[in-house]
């Protein structure tokens, strides 16, 4: 997944939606940084960042970079539950 499709498909989600990895328990995604042609999600604190955050902050990176969790993993996709969007 690049984060320009991602942003095309979260586009009409609701923006207040929280963001995490898709784990037992959820990991709240709290920021986001670009390394080479990968944009990584971290988990370094317990603050999540929603879909509006997502929005504003992924203008500052290139929209064809690939979707990664910060130790490597590419993300592929997510889902909705409850107040979180999770990304597998």
């Amino acid at each position: 997944m690049r984060l320009g499709e991602l942003i095309t498909l979260v586009h009409l989600l609701d923006p207040s939606l929280k963001l995490g990895l898709d784990t037992n328990p959820i990991k709240p995604i709290s920021g986001l940084s670009a390394v080479g042609d990968q944009l990584l999600l971290h988990t370094v604190t317990q603050t999540p960042l929603t879909v509006e955050s997502l929005r504003q902050h992924s203008i500052h990176f290139d929209q064809n970079l690939t979707v990664f969790r910060s130790h490597g993993d590419r993300l592929y996709g997510f889902r909705q539950s409850g107040h979180w969007l999770l990304f597998k």
